[in-house]
């Protein structure tokens, strides 16, 4: 594969997760859990989206962000 392949490929990724994230702020407002993780885009279980009506983060990207905050 060449640079040039990558930084395509690499590029369609970036705006794919942007895509998800920005759809995943409007289901957030109305109260439904994302399917797919805003940061990594991985699965969010369907028992975590239950439990936590407007969830955004899989529960590896939510540990990370909760860990940096009590750094701060």
């Amino acid at each position: 594969m060449t640079d040039d392949e990558r930084a395509a490929l690499e590029t369609e990724r970036f705006q794919a997760l942007a895509l998800l994230h920005h759809q995943q702020g409007h289901a957030a407002m109305a109260g439904e859990s994302a399917e797919f993780c805003g940061q990594c885009g991985n699965d969010i279980p369907a028992a975590r989206r239950k439990a936590l009506p407007g969830v955004t983060l899989c529960i590896g990207c939510k540990a990370a962000e909760e860990l940096l905050e009590r750094r701060r």
